[in-house]
């Protein structure tokens, strides 16, 4: 079986919880791109004529490079509106939030002689000069602090200061943003700093976009925030694998595993990089190892019984395979692993169960088909079932020489000689050895016609 970077584990913490889970800006089918383009790309909104002083992305920009200029501290405050900002007729003291909720932001802002501007839907953000990130959290609790009586928290805010690292002070604004990410997994009244978590959050969008370029940057920051987070070290080990550069990878994951010697993703993605290289010893070593940490996880337990197959440990194998398929009985490649442990145990009812089951899942799965029909072939049952197995093996992967010649032996044990014939040259013309059973197909049709 094709093994393929993108099999490593991302992370099972609170980031991929976030990307899952609480992010309502993916679209269902999983792309991070309108995340990715609202950062500065994304249409700006319409001014509002309700408030001359507030800027666009731009004019926040601006004044950033201009007005705040000689400040040798800005602090920023990225905010989502929660609910609607409309008052209920009925009962103000029940709204929401005040009747427009950017009033309450455009206060705070004039009082600290801040600047604010909107950037998205119900999304605004505030800089203030000669602030810290200290003096940001303060500000963004003024925000509840203003709208007491709100049934609900109104507000998810996100802190970002400027200096940090090695970002200059525009980004000060896409910080901010990135720490309102990190407060979205926390939910509605929550107030977030800008961290090393908010660039593996924000890393995770770009690497769910496709562009691990983009994420090995956000993973880089946020290891200078924080070079002891091991998530980061493994997510970066990630994104060196996908792009094939096993030695960095490996590199980062035996640095994630220093930092976190008990954690299962480290653990597994060395192995699994193990397994790319062909070191199976070694490999098989790490998903023990992870198992012992983490039992049942399925990847785990399915690498060690495939890894146990491959080096003739065919008995220690069965286990770990059996528990796999219970672990995720949805996986077509672990009852087929199943399916071949059994037979070369020779248990051929039971490899066909789980073949079947492997088929079942996948009805496009062309090896499974060729593999249940040649056990029915060998058995010499259900003759007519093995030939529709391996026909349609033969019209999935019609290159196929190994599933030609399987067809062509049920074809042989049909009876149906010209038909087997063509099957067995056309599986030698591929490459198959399949000279024997031509020699053996022509003297039976030689013998039947002299009969």
């Amino acid at each position: 079986m094709a093994r393929h970077a993108s099999n490593l584990f991302k992370n099972r913490s609170t980031t991929q919880e976030f990307l899952f889970s609480h992010s309502d800006e993916i679209t269902d089918d999983g792309n991070a791109q309108e995340v990715l383009t609202r950062r500065g790309s994304a249409a700006a909104p319409s001014p509002d004529p309700r408030f001359s002083d507030m800027q666009d992305r731009q004019g926040l920009v601006h004044a950033i490079n201009t007005q705040m200029a000689s400040a040798a501290t800005l602090c920023a405050i990225a905010v989502r509106i929660e609910g609607s900002s409309r008052v209920k007729a009925d009962n103000v003291k029940k709204a929401v939030v005040p009747e427009d909720a950017a009033t309450v932001i455009a206060a705070l802002c004039r009082t600290h002689k801040g600047t604010w501007a909107r950037i998205g839907p119900e999304r605004f953000a505030c800089v203030f000069p000669h602030l810290t990130a200290a003096d940001g959290h303060g500000l963004a609790q003024q925000l509840f602090d203003a709208v007491p009586e709100a049934e609900n928290p109104p507000f998810t805010i996100g802190v970002a200061a400027y200096p940090t690292i090695n970002y200059v002070r525009t980004q000060l604004i896409d910080n901010a943003e990135k720490a309102l990410e990190h407060a979205c997994f926390f939910g509605p009244g929550t107030i977030t700093g800008f961290d090393a978590v908010s660039l593996n959050i924000s890393g995770d969008r770009f690497y769910q976009a496709g562009d691990i370029a983009g994420a090995i940057s956000e993973y880089k920051k946020g290891l200078l925030l924080d070079p002891a987070d091991a998530n980061l070290h493994n997510s970066l080990g990630v994104c060196h694998g996908v792009l094939k550069d096993f030695d960095n990878a490996l590199s980062a994951f035996e640095h994630a595993i220093r930092l976190s010697p008990q954690e299962v993703m480290a653990i597994y993605n060395k192995g699994y990089i193990l397994l790319l290289k062909g070191n199976l010893e070694q490999a098989l070593e790490c998903f023990l190892k992870a198992d012992t940490c983490e039992p049942n996880v399925f990847e785990v337990i399915f690498h060690i019984g495939q890894i146990l197959v491959e080096m003739g440990a065919t008995e220690k194998a069965r286990p770990y395979l059996e528990a796999a398929t219970l672990a995720n009985n949805r996986s077509g490649p672990a009852f087929k692993s199943l399916g071949a442990c059994l037979d070369n145990l020779g248990l051929t009812k039971d490899a066909i169960q789980a073949y079947k089951s492997a088929v079942k899942i996948n009805p496009g799965d062309a090896e499974s088909l060729s593999l249940l029909g040649r056990l029915y072939t060998e058995r010499g049952e259900s003759l007519d079932v093995a030939s529709v197995l391996c026909e349609q093996s033969v019209r999935l992967s019609p290159d196929n020489g190994l599933f030609r010649h399987r067809l062509g032996h049920v074809f042989l044990n049909q009876g149906k000689l010209n038909h087997a014939l063509a099957e067995f040259e056309m599986a030698a013309a591929m490459g198959h050895d399949s000279q024997p059973q031509i020699e053996e197909t022509q003297d039976r049709m030689t013998a039947s016609r002299a009969s």
